[in-house]
């Protein structure tokens, strides 16, 4: 029978640090969060390594005494809690006094400080949980404390981290975390001895929010604030237009805390209901402010999940605040008046009248499925006008109806002109050569979306998106199968400017973007270099194309294998380079589509597994309508 035996105090502090510092992210925010408690108004964060090597935390926070300094690296010794009332009215950042003793386990620790009013600071070693003789120090006032090799003692663990770019992005993403939840510290982040990003204690949330998330997240932000009460809600959402593919960016905080919580995510979401696609995530960066009595954050190691006494309360807040804010904003696309161009060869009584549209957000293309940007680049400013004329019942007494200007694309370019109903039949363009002719009347398009075609067993109606994006997939991943993806080198490589934890995403994953096609590489900072793309997307823009990639590479929270990231990027891709709903197909482009359908492996379902068609059966319409 084992016999039961006290475990050694550095193994216990070894197993204590597994659930506390788990990858260097964990030991910068502990030893952030030290300082923020400490009043700092200035922090300088240098990594080395991403952290493995060297985590160095400056602060001109209170300091720590002499005499303090070799209880900061005690088990469970903190100036936070003194009763066990203090633990659900608590007012700091950490409270547990766990943070030094766990890292001083596990790393080379060096703590140096100086409280006010003091001559001179003083300096304590932790190496392995053992401490040095405390000696002088001639520092500044505030404190600065250094890790270095973390892990060393515990290669298993080591192991385990990520490469470099993974765990920056880590930091980062805790650093930013902190950085908005304190508008009033300034934040100075440095790796191997270059500047990641500077916040001076000036800037408001909002332009914090532009820093790390980019000026279209910050143009396209609504405050939200909920008013006095004994739970306050206050923030920014952002416009459903700057929705995302992932929840990366719905930013919790509770007393100045970020958490995670399901149930507030979904109160967010719910807000949105009606204004968001089905999978896509609003933006939000909320701040709840509610009695420390009413809260309990000791549920989680990493103080990453909380508690709330009233969580009802809590999601009727966000979901009622949030939802009133979006209502008093006009998030229907605006109609822009455009006066048609005057020919001065057309008598005023012919010119149509002025008509209301949409402004497109870019240039028309002459066909959706153009499989070449050069014929794409060569068609964008031509316009064709070409005349119909309108039926009238009227009799042939009657003044004769004018010939309506009806506005198409000309697959080559050619000056506006406009034409007497003859001149139309003769100079009209010839069809694209890659669009097969198709029979009149044989499918039609209905509501800019769907396809509805006639066959032998009744009727079949066609997602054009769907179809399309099973068809571009299919493409795409047969092309590079085969080792024939057609790719489009930039002239003139296209610059990036992500967020710290995307571009060290992109950067991880560059391997399995380059046999998509998209050529990426570093260009320094948070700015990556795009100097290729699949010629086979060239309807959408380069950047188009990576942010949709972006945001699959950062919407997965663990890695998954190369084969599925590839098919999960190539989903995306062809999501976003197909069809839309709302685009305005010809009877040409119609056919071509369904000729592609013929050819695909599966045309039943897109790669998301949405169905691409329905078929009403002759019976069922016979049916319906009481023919049977």
């Amino acid at each position: 029978m084992p016999v039961i035996h006290q475990l050694p105090p550095d193994l216990v502090a070894k197993i204590a640090a597994g659930e506390v510092i788990e990858r260097p992210a964990a030991a910068v925010k502990e030893l952030v969060e030290n300082s923020l408690d400490a009043g700092a108004a200035r922090i300088d964060i240098e990594l080395e390594a991403a952290g493995t090597e060297l985590i160095r935390i400056v602060d001109d926070g209170c300091g720590i005494a002499a005499d303090d300094m070799p209880l900061a690296f005690a088990k469970n010794a903190t100036s936070k809690l003194k009763t066990v009332e203090d633990l659900f009215d608590i007012h700091t950042m950490g409270f547990r006094g766990e943070a030094l003793a766990s890292i001083a386990g596990v790393a080379q620790v060096l703590m140096q400080s100086r409280p006010h009013g003091e001559s001179h600071g003083h300096e304590l070693r932790a190496e392995n949980s053992s401490l040095s003789p405390i000696k002088p120090w001639g520092g500044p006032v505030g404190t600065r404390i250094e890790v270095r090799h973390l892990f060393y003692n515990i290669p298993a663990r080591k192991k385990f981290l990520k490469g470099h770019g993974t765990e920056l992005g880590h930091v980062s993403e805790t650093l930013t975390r902190l950085a908005l939840a304190n508008p009033q510290t300034h934040f100075v982040f440095k790796h191997n001895g270059k500047m990641v990003w500077e916040v001076p204690a000036s800037a408001t949330l909002k332009d914090r929010i532009g820093l790390f998330f980019g000026k279209d997240v910050k143009d396209a932000l609504y405050e939200v604030d909920s008013g006095p009460g004994p739970v306050e809600l206050k923030g920014y959402i952002a416009d459903p237009k700057c929705d995302k593919g992932n929840a990366k960016l719905q930013y919790l905080f509770v007393n100045g805390r970020w958490f995670r919580d399901r149930s507030v995510g979904h109160a967010l979401q719910e807000a949105y209901r009606g204004l968001l696609m089905t999978g896509r995530y609003a933006v939000g960066f909320l701040f709840l402010n509610v009695p420390p009595d009413s809260l309990d954050v000791n549920v989680h190691p990493t103080k990453a999940e909380v508690r709330f006494r009233e969580n009802s309360v809590i999601y009727s807040l966000v979901r009622s605040t949030v939802k009133a804010r979006l209502l008093k904003e006009n998030l229907v696309p605006a109609l822009q008046y455009r006066e048609p161009e005057r020919d001065a060869s057309i008598p005023p009584q012919y010119m149509p009248p002025p008509e209301w549209r949409l402004q497109p957000s870019a240039p028309p293309m002459p066909s959706i499925f153009s499989p070449r940007r050069e014929m794409i680049e060569e068609s964008v400013a031509p316009w064709e006008v070409r005349t119909v004329v309108a039926p009238s019942p009227l009799a042939a007494s009657r003044e004769p109806v004018p010939t309506i200007p009806e506005v198409a694309f000309s697959a080559t370019p050619q000056a506006a002109v406009t034409a007497t109903p003859q001149a139309a039949k003769t100079e009209e363009a010839p069809l694209p050569f890659f669009l097969p002719p198709m029979k009149p009347g044989s499918a039609l398009q209905v509501h800019d979306s769907y396809i509805v075609l006639e066959t032998p067993e009744g009727m079949l109606v066609i997602d054009q998106h769907a179809l399309h994006e099973r068809i571009l997939y299919e493409q795409l991943r047969n092309r590079i199968r085969e080792g024939k993806l057609e790719v489009q080198r930039l002239l003139i490589p296209l610059p990036m400017e992500l967020p710290v934890d995307q571009a060290a995403a992109v950067l991880d994953a560059q391997a399995e973007l380059a046999q998509l096609g998209l050529d990426v590489s570093d260009f320094g900072g948070n700015t990556i270099l795009l100097s290729s793309y699949p010629a086979l997307l060239s309807r959408k823009s380069p950047q188009d194309i990576l942010k949709s990639v972006v945001d699959e590479l950062v919407g997965k929270e663990r890695a998954p294998s190369k084969e599925a990231l590839l098919n999960h990027l190539l989903a995306t891709m062809a999501c976003k380079a197909a069809v839309k709903a709302g685009d305005r197909l010809n009877a040409e482009e119609i056919a071509h589509l369904l000729e592609l359908r013929k050819m695909a492996d599966d045309s039943h379902h897109c790669p998301h597994g949405r169905p691409t068609s329905l078929l009403f059966s002759r019976q069922q319409l016979d049916k319906q309508f009481g023919r049977t």
